[in-house]
C-alpha cells in the first residue's frame, strides 16, 4: 500500500520508494515484447486473427460472463456497455503490442471543404520565432541536440537489435540528423454549426463573441480535428449546446513523427493567430482539450502564464479540461493497488500510456517527465505550491470509471490549493465527476447520457464565466495588443458587441441534448465492433475483402462497406468509430437534438 514516509517521499510496501529512476525501471520492465507482432507481414496476419477471435470467440464468452450483474465492472452498466468497454480496451492494447503509430491523419492532404458537413478547414501560419522562449525553447534545443539519438525508452528491443541501424525506424531516422524543427503551418477546422449547403463558409463572428480553441485527444498518437474523427463530437456538441458558437479545433503534430515540444509549438501558433491575426481578444477565448488535448491545453496555458507578457499574448478567459492526461510520469500509478485502479472498467490498456509517452518524449531527457510541470502538472514528484498560480477559471471533467481519475483529482486539488492564495478569480472553478464514465467518455455515442449531463452543466458555467464583468482595460491597450489600426472604431464595436453578448448570455440557455439512449441494440453493437476491427486490418494495408477473410459473409452490413485505404478518422480509443456515429442519415446525431419538437420530453423533464 502506498504512503508518504517521514522524509516526505512516496513509498509502497511492495515496490519501495517512488523515484524517477524507479518508475522508469518499472516502465521498461513491463514494456511489451512486441516481436514478432511488430513485423509488418506478421502484424497483418495477427490483426486478422485478432479480429476473428475477438468477434467469434471472446465476444460470446464475455456476453455470458457479464450476464450476472455481479460480474460487471460497474453494476449500473448494461451488458452492451460492458462489452463495448472490454472490446475497446482489447483494441487499445494492440497499439503497443503491434507498435501501431500510423493512426493520425496525413496533414499534408487538405480535405475538400465541400465534402465537410459541419466544419471549415483553415491553414494557420507559423508563429514568429520571437515566441520561442522558456520551456518550448529549451525543449526544442534539446530536440536538436539529440537528433540521431531519439530512443523511445519504454519500448522493448532486444540487445542485438539496439546496435542495428534502423532498429527504431522513423522514430530515430538517421537521415533526419540535420533536419531543423520549429514553428510550422498548422491545420485546423472551424466549427460554427451544420452547413446549409456544401459551399457554405463559417458563420461570421462579431467582436466580443467568444471563441473556443480545442485540442483533440488520442494520446499524442492518433486522432484528428477533422469532423470524421470521434473526438469531433465535442466541438460539434459545444456549438449546439453551449454559448460558444465559434470553435477552432487544431490538428497539431503527433508524436510518431513530431516529438515534444512540437505539438506545443503548434498550439502556440494557433493561439497567436487567433489573437494577432484574427483579432480575437484573449478575454473572449476559452482553451479546451480532451485527454492528450487536455494536457496540451494545460501546457499552452502555462506558457501564456510564464511567457505571455513578454511576447504580447495575454491569458485566455477560461479553460475546459475533459479527462486531461495530467501525469505523463505515471507517479499516480505507483504500487500494486494504484496500478490496478479501474483497470477493468476503462477503455485504456496498461500498455498504451507508456508507449505513447516513449514516443512523445524520445528527444528529451528521461527525467523530464518528473521534473517539468509542462509535461506532468499532476506529478507527485513535482512540488511547486505556485504551479497553477494565475491560471484562468477552470472547468474539469472526469469519469469515475477511468484509470486517470486519481491524477485528475490530484490536478483539481492542486489547482484549488493555488486558488486559495490567489487574489482574484472571475468565477469559481467547477469539477464535474460522472460516476460511471470511462476515459474521455464524452466522445462515445454509447455514453451520450453522461455526456448530455456534462454539456448541460458546462453551459451554465460558461454563461456565468462569459457574463461576469472583468476589470476594465484601456481600449487603446487592448487595440494595440491586437494590432488594430482603428482604435476608436474598434472600441465602439467591441463595447456594443460585448453588451449584446452579455445580455444574450444572461437571458438565454442552450438547447439540452437529451433524451438519449445508451443501448443501440446488440446487432448494431456487433456491427460497430466488426467494422472497427476490419478497419484496423485495412489500415495495415491488407488488401482483403470481408468474405475472403472470413470464408463466408457474416450477417453484418458493416462488412459490405468500402473501406478506405487510409482511414483518416481511425483512433484506437473508441469502440464505435463510424463517421456517422452509428446512426442513419435520417436520424438525429446523438450530439445534436435540435431536431426535437418543443413538446418532446427532455432529460430535465424526466
Amino acid at each position: 500500500m502506498a504512503r508518504i514516509s517521514a522524509d516526505r517521499h512516496y513509498y509502497d510496501d511492495a515496490w519501495g520508494r517512488m523515484t524517477s529512476e524507479a518508475i522508469q525501471a518499472v516502465l521498461l520492465a513491463n514494456a511489451v515484447r512486441s516481436y514478432p507482432y511488430r513485423h509488418p507481414a506478421f502484424r497483418r496476419l495477427y490483426l486478422i486473427f485478432f479480429v476473428l477471435i475477438s468477434l467469434l470467440v471472446l465476444l460470446p464468452t464475455w456476453s455470458i460472463w457479464y450476464i450476472p450483474i455481479s460480474n460487471r465492472p460497474r453494476k449500473q452498466w448494461t451488458l452492451n456497455r460492458c462489452l463495448r468497454v472490454r472490446f475497446s480496451r482489447r483494441l487499445c492494447g494492440l497499439v503497443a503490442r503491434c507498435e501501431i503509430d500510423y493512426l493520425g491523419r496525413d496533414l499534408s492532404i487538405d480535405l475538400d471543404p465541400a465534402s465537410l458537413k459541419a466544419s471549415h478547414p483553415v491553414t494557420i501560419p507559423p508563429a514568429p520565432a520571437t515566441l520561442l522562449r522558456g520551456h518550448p525553447a529549451e525543449a526544442l534545443e534539446q530536440l536538436h541536440r539529440s537528433r540521431g539519438q531519439w530512443i523511445p525508452r519504454y519500448i522493448h528491443r532486444y540487445g542485438r537489435e539496439i546496435k542495428t541501424e534502423g532498429a527504431w525506424g522513423r522514430w530515430n531516422n538517421a537521415q533526419e540528423r540535420e533536419a531543423v524543427y520549429g514553428f510550422e503551418a498548422v491545420k485546423g477546422f472551424w466549427y460554427t454549426g451544420e452547413k446549409a449547403i456544401p459551399t457554405d463558409g463559417p458563420k461570421i463572428r462579431q467582436p466580443g463573441d467568444p471563441v473556443l480553441l480545442h485540442f483533440h485527444g488520442g494520446g499524442y498518437l492518433c486522432g484528428t480535428a477533422a469532423e470524421t474523427d470521434a473526438t469531433s463530437s465535442i466541438p460539434k456538441a459545444l456549438v449546439q449546446h453551449s454559448p460558444i458558437h465559434h470553435i477552432l479545433s487544431i490538428d497539431y503534430r503527433l508524436a510518431p513523427t513530431s516529438p515534444w515540444p512540437l505539438p506545443l509549438l503548434d498550439a502556440i501558433s494557433a493561439y497567436h493567430w487567433l489573437v494577432k491575426v484574427d483579432r480575437v481578444d484573449p478575454r473572449d477565448i476559452v482553451i479546451a482539450g480532451d485527454s492528450a488535448g487536455g494536457h496540451l491545453a494545460l501546457a499552452l496555458t502555462r506558457f501564456l502564464r510564464d511567457e505571455g507578457l513578454a511576447v504580447g499574448l495575454r491569458m485566455p478567459r477560461g479553460m475546459v479540461l475533459l479527462s486531461p492526461w495530467a501525469d505523463l510520469g505515471f507517479t499516480n500509478a505507483w504500487g500494486e493497488e494504484a496500478i490496478k485502479h479501474n483497470r477493468d472498467s476503462d477503455t485504456i490498456d496498461d500498455t498504451f500510456g507508456p508507449f505513447a509517452c516513449a514516443l512523445l518524449l524520445r528527444a528529451q531527457p528521461a527525467s523530464i517527465m518528473h521534473t517539468s510541470p509542462y509535461l506532468s502538472p499532476a506529478s507527485l514528484l513535482i512540488s511547486d505550491a505556485d504551479s497553477f498560480r494565475d491560471f484562468p477559471p477552470t472547468y474539469l471533467v472526469y469519469g469515475g470509471a477511468e484509470r486517470l481519475s486519481t491524477n485528475i483529482q490530484l490536478l483539481w486539488d492542486d489547482i484549488q490549493d493555488c486558488r486559495h492564495r490567489q487574489d482574484f478569480c472571475a468565477i469559481p472553478d467547477r469539477l464535474f465527476v460522472s460516476p460511471d464514465g470511462v476515459h474521455d467518455f464524452m466522445i462515445f455515442p454509447w455514453m451520450a447520457e453522461e455526456a448530455s449531463e456534462v454539456y448541460e452543466d458546462l453551459d451554465v458555467w460558461l454563461r456565468k464565466l462569459l457574463a461576469t464583468a472583468l476589470p476594465e482595460e484601456d481600449e487603446e491597450v487592448v487595440a494595440e495588443s491586437l494590432e488594430v489600426a482603428d482604435i476608436e472604431g474598434f472600441g465602439g464595436r467591441r463595447r456594443l458587441s460585448r453588451r449584446m453578448t452579455k445580455e444574450s448570455l444572461t437571458s438565454q440557455k442552450s438547447p439540452i441534448m437529451g433524451p438519449v439512449q445508451d443501448d443501440m441494440g446488440m446487432i448494431r453493437m456487433v456491427e460497430d465492433m466488426s467494422g472497427e476491427g476490419l478497419r484496423w486490418v485495412v489500415s495495415c494495408g491488407v488488401s482483403l475483402t470481408a468474405s475472403s477473410m472470413i470464408g463466408s459473409p457474416l450477417p453484418f452490413s458493416c462488412f459490405e462497406l468500402d473501406f478506405p485505404k487510409s482511414p483518416e478518422w481511425l483512433t484506437p480509443l473508441t469502440a464505435e468509430l463510424r463517421p456517422e456515429y452509428g446512426l442513419d442519415d435520417a436520424e438525429i446525431p446523438w450530439y445534436d437534438l435540435d431536431g426535437l419538437d418543443d413538446d418532446e420530453e427532455t432529460r430535465k423533464d424526466r
